[in-house]
């Protein structure tokens, strides 16, 4: 697969790891890095264009002061469309639905989100007919597949939608924030344990390069729930249908 068609992307429980977990996924995209903070009925997001650690780390815990209880990022390369910031930080993860967005330079913040996911994969347009065209704010598939879940929830997009695909949904609504990992297992994904708390990353080096541990490689066709309290549950959706390609 070509190195332009992959991202990464990452679960941490602080600011500090979330950072260092896709730090370390750095070669998986360059072109634009997005952290979504998760706290009781609340989500913001920040991304840039550029590298990690193009951004003041300083200025990352000034813009996340809140009390939060689980962070997840995303890096990727633009897969479509011009490389100018502009076009990057629109199409940067985490895509949102809801909330205040203001551009800030060479940055966006979008406080208070009704809903958030980072993705890594491609999925047919065919999967999103009952989808308003309308409605979108981004190109490609990433804010379809969020605005399928608020239509059909977290069950309902795994079981309708095949492809090739390893994301995270952040929901106001939802306790959880939800990992899944799809039937085909083509995109990667790790289930990791740090300071006594679950954690995820695309892959396993996050952990190893950070203090944490790889616990299982994620079960293609489930969801993995990330409780506010650092737990997790599992819940199998559909069966695996293991492939080689897309």
């Amino acid at each position: 697969m070509a190195l332009e068609h992959n991202c990464g992307v990452a679960i941490g429980r602080t600011l500090h790891d979330v950072y260092n977990f896709i730090d370390s996924l750095q070669h998986r995209g360059k072109d634009a890095v997005g952290i979504a903070a998760v706290g009781e009925d609340k989500i913001d997001v920040l991304k840039w264009a550029g590298e990690v650690d193009s951004f003041d780390k300083g200025d990352l815990h000034h813009i996340f002061g809140g009390l939060y209880h689980t962070f997840f990022a995303h890096v990727r390369y633009a897969t479509k469309g011009n490389k100018d910031s502009d076009s990057l930080l629109r199409s940067a993860h985490p895509v949102t639905i809801g909330g205040t967005a203001e551009r800030r330079n060479d940055h966006i913040i979008v406080r208070n989100c009704d809903a958030a996911i980072a993705h890594n994969g491609q999925v047919a347009d065919s999967y999103f007919s009952e989808i308003n065209n309308a409605q979108l704010t981004t190109d490609g598939d990433t804010e379809k597949l969020l605005r399928l879940y608020q239509q059909r929830g977290i069950r309902g997009l795994v079981g309708a939608v095949p492809g090739a695909y390893t994301l995270v949904i952040a929901d106001k609504k939802a306790r959880d924030v939800m990992a899944v990992r799809d039937r085909t297992g083509i995109k990667p994904g790790f289930l990791g344990l740090k300071d006594t708390k679950y954690i995820m990353a695309s892959e396993d080096i996050a952990f190893q390069e950070n203090g944490g541990i790889a616990v299982e490689e994620m079960s293609p066709g489930a969801i993995y729930y990330f409780a506010p309290d650092g737990s997790y549950t599992k819940e199998k959706v559909v069966d695996s249908l293991l492939r080689r390609c897309f």
